[in-house]
């Protein structure tokens, strides 16, 4: 049975922006309504780190997330502006003629109560179906947020947009 609210577990190192970027251009290919975010990473700072921004589904805009702190710099470069910007789409898209909403990840921001928390559950309180994905290390966080009512994919293109499709044809 197809959960209108699944997540793509996935262990550290896998490349999940990517596989989520590619799932997102294979649902527009067959003229799925997205809403949300996915993230692309661009290995452009000076120190050799990768840029982050979250592209807005809806609209195609992108969202600096990243901040760079310098050589030297340690701990986490995430633009909390950046974020709440992205989040702000989110949310605007929430409000529009959308088929399925696609969040990047839930992850340590999240697990806080910040982030892109409240989009997802806002998404899901609306009834879309909802993608996201979750590192094993925060299953934990995500059940107890989350509850029992999801669906656990792999991080195989295929199966999650079999997925979708599915949760596309679930009745309202």
């Amino acid at each position: 049975m197809t959960a209108p609210l699944a997540a793509i577990v996935y262990s550290s190192g896998f490349p999940i922006d990517a596989l989520m970027a590619e799932v997102a251009d294979s649902l527009k290919r067959e003229a799925v309504r997205l809403g949300g975010v996915v993230q692309h990473n661009r290995g452009d700072c000076p120190d050799g780190c990768a840029s982050m921004a979250l592209e807005d589904l809806a609209s195609g805009r992108l969202f600096p997330i990243s901040e760079d702190r310098g050589a030297g710099s340690a701990g986490c470069r995430l633009d909390p502006a950046g974020l709440a910007a992205a989040g702000a789409a989110v949310a605007q898209a929430l409000t529009g003629s959308i088929d399925l909403v696609i969040v990047n990840k839930f992850g340590k921001q999240e697990v806080l109560g910040q982030g892109l928390r409240a989009e997802i559950a806002a998404g899901v309180v609306a009834g879309l179906p909802l993608l996201t994905a979750v590192r094993d290390d925060m299953l934990v966080a995500w059940s107890d947020f989350a509850g029992e009512d999801w669906q656990r994919l792999p991080p195989e293109a295929v199966a999650v947009t079999d997925w979708a499709m599915a949760a596309l044809r679930l009745p309202a």
